[in-house]
């Protein structure tokens, strides 16, 4: 499904990724883990295109893709939700608004259609009772909750998740991952980038631990907790589960 090779990208002298190599393949869950600036959210926002690498490529489902070309960037796009760390909900929309906003726009879907769906999703995601809400009278948790729905209206083949839980308070935490779970479980592609390491261990197929801009170590959660390889992993590891 996504086939990165030899990503490279510097921002202002620092290389946020350092010749980074890796793919995924339909219905893994990779989680991409490691100390803040080691280049996790980079390489996401690379596959989707937010930042263009300054040298390798990106392929989606076997097809190489320059997001410098708009017709390809959108059609690679099409494939991929993305949802981010501050939510990135419109302010001044409801949540219904916020939902049918995109499928209208770029799928040409009717608001009928739209509507429909995105009461499916809400439904889904536990926020049935919030389509008429606007984000400001949202937890934290429900405008991640919406975030999420909000990127499913786009019939996406892979799921980019950027530290979806980190600007939550704790209690909040749960009822994302629990969303995110049940994705995982009905088998979509997902690349996560998260600190929460109890999630990783139990939803990832591969994890990926990344360390100054490069892939350190990866392997399935069991082995990668349980015996990492390298004593960066193993010191990390301590740090954090410790």
């Amino acid at each position: 499904m996504i086939k990165a090779e030899h990503i490279s990208k510097t921002f202002q002298n620092v290389k946020a990724l350092d010749d980074v190599s890796f793919q995924i393949s339909k219905g893994e869950i990779v989680c991409l883990i490691g100390p803040s600036g080691s280049g996790k959210s980079t390489l996401c926002r690379c596959i989707n295109g937010l930042e263009i690498p300054d040298s390798g490529n990106i392929y989606i489902e076997g097809k190489q893709i320059d997001y410098t070309d708009q017709k390809q960037a959108a059609e690679a796009r099409s494939k991929t939700g993305f949802v981010f760390q501050h939510f990135n909900l419109f302010p001044h929309m409801s949540v219904m608004d916020n939902m049918i906003l995109a499928p209208m726009k770029t799928l040409h879907m009717s608001r009928e259609e739209a509507i429909t769906k995105a009461r499916e999703l809400l439904s889904r995601v536990g926020l049935a009772d919030k389509e008429e809400a606007y984000p400001k009278k949202l937890s934290g948790g429900q405008k991640q909750r919406v975030a999420i729905a909000r990127s499913l209206m786009m019939n996406p083949q892979i799921m980019l998740f950027d530290e979806p839980t980190s600007a939550l308070d704790p209690e909040m935490v749960m009822e994302v991952l629990e969303v995110m779970k049940q994705l995982a479980f009905e088998g979509m592609t997902m690349v996560v980038v998260t600190h929460e390491m109890g999630f990783a261990k139990e939803i990832a197929s591969r994890i990926v631990f990344l360390e100054e801009g490069k892939i350190i170590e990866e392997n399935t959660p069991d082995l990668f907790f349980s015996q990492p390889q390298t004593k960066r992993a193993q010191d990390f590891l301590k740090k954090v589960l410790y």
